[in-house]
Parts: structure tokens; sequence; C-alpha cells
């Protein structure tokens, strides 16, 4: 009897623990989309509220969540989010460190280290900067992974995120890409994933993460960038019902 309590209880355990656990970025299970040439696409995710940056920056405007690939985007453009040079340098691609050199970097680092805002290339100061999931790649041949990032997409107030607007469409415009590389996620061209995709090739790529693919897909995770509690995972936020709703009036 004792034992048949017990057995009940950790399976209670276990239910409510898999309800209230935070969902990483790193799905258990490996959902295939389908293959181009050597490389697999994988595991599409979307964030619960789209990774949002303050305006005319490139800080997080939300702290409390941190995408895994961010260390290696802010070693692109914003380094003073490392406290060391040589933290932010074991944020940059290995070949960039071979073409440039390592003094190079380090310069770069201490050029940068105290400027908040980061470098001014894509940030706009009216507008935040959002990016809405990522899509996991891989390379069948050379082994290499790499997590592509939709964004870049502009909204005016943060409440947009879940709207139409002008900035902020149904389609995901560009993408970033991210080589894993000695554990941590580093920036690279995309060109290294799709650059020799005919353009029907790379517009099945860009299309994963549309709102209207998402509303149809089976194969996508939901990830709790909010910190609800019994957040349900399987099912879609509501800025991607919203925005297909939408545009389809």
């Amino acid at each position: 009897m004792n034992k048949i309590i017990l057995k009940t209880l950790v399976v209670f355990c276990l239910i409510t623990s898999c309800k209230t656990k935070e969902v990483s970025e790193f799905a258990a299970d490996e959902c295939e989309l389908f293959k181009i040439g050597n490389y697999v696409f994988y595991n599409p995710r979307i964030y619960e509220r789209p990774v949002i940056f303050e305006k005319g920056s490139h800080a997080l405007l939300h702290k409390e969540y941190v995408p895994v690939w961010y260390a290696g985007y802010c070693a692109e453009n914003l380094p003073s989010y490392f406290k060391t040079a040589d933290e932010f340098i074991k944020h940059v691609y290995s070949k960039k460190i071979e073409k440039k050199s390592l003094p190079y970097y380090s310069k770069f680092y201490n050029i940068n280290k105290e400027n908040s805002k980061g470098l001014r290339s894509m940030y706009h100061d009216d507008y935040h900067l959002l990016f809405r999931g990522t899509v996991s790649v891989k390379n069948l041949s050379s082994g290499n992974e790499y997590l592509l990032v939709a964004g870049k997409s502009y909204i005016s107030n943060e409440s947009d995120y879940d709207k139409n607007t002008d900035f902020y469409e149904n389609d995901v415009k560009s993408m970033f890409a991210f080589l894993l590389e000695d554990g941590v996620y580093k920036s690279v061209d995309i060109d290294y994933v799709t650059g020799n995709f005919t353009k029907v090739q790379h517009d099945r790529v860009y299309d994963i993460l549309n709102t209207k693919t998402l509303v149809n897909s089976l194969c996508v995770e939901n990830v709790n960038t909010i910190k609800k509690p019994n957040f349900n995972s399987s099912e879609l936020p509501r800025w991607v019902y919203n925005k297909t709703e939408l545009d389809e009036d």
C-alpha cells in the first residue's frame, strides 16, 4: 500500500514539475523539419514574448530572460556586455580571430568596453529591435551546429510585439546565424548556412518562423521568456494568432 502511494506521489511530482519547469532553448527531442543539401533544419522555437532590445541600444529590455545566442550577438555588437577582454574573446568565432588577429580583437574590446549602447550597426534611436524565435541547423558533413535567429524587426512601442505594424510583419525579413563552438554560440555570416541555396531553398528557411507557418506547424516549441507559472510550451503565444488574424482582415 505504501509503495503504491509513494509511486503515485512521484508521478504527481513529475507531472507538476513539467508544468512549471522553465523551458530551455535546448529541446530534449529533435523535431526535424527538412533537409537542404548537407543541412538539416530542426527544433523551431518561438518566444512567448519576443526578445526586445531597449530603444537605441543592443541591451535587453527585459533582463530576466537571456537567450543562448545573446552573448555571441554582443561580441559582435555590444562588447561592453563582457566584464573582461578574455570573456569577450571567448565569444568571437575562431576563424575571425585567425583572420584579424587576437591583438585586433583585444583593441576592439578596449575601445568599445565603455559604450553601453553598443555599435551603431542596426539599432534605431526611435525603435526597439525585436527577435521572434530560433531554428536549429546542423551540417551533416562537418558536424557544425548552428542557431538561426529570426530578426531584425522594429517596433515603436513594446506593446506592438503582438500587433501588425509597418515594421513587424507576418513574415521574417532577416535571420542571424550563430555557430556552436567551444560550448557557446558565436556570430557568423548566415552565408555559412544559406550561401549556396537557391531562392526557393532560401525562402523555405525564412518561412519557418512566419506566423502563418507557425499556426499550421506541428513541429514548434514555445519558449517561456516571461516566467509564467504553469507555462504550456505546446500552445502558440497570442502574438502569433493576433498577427495572422489581423493580416486576414
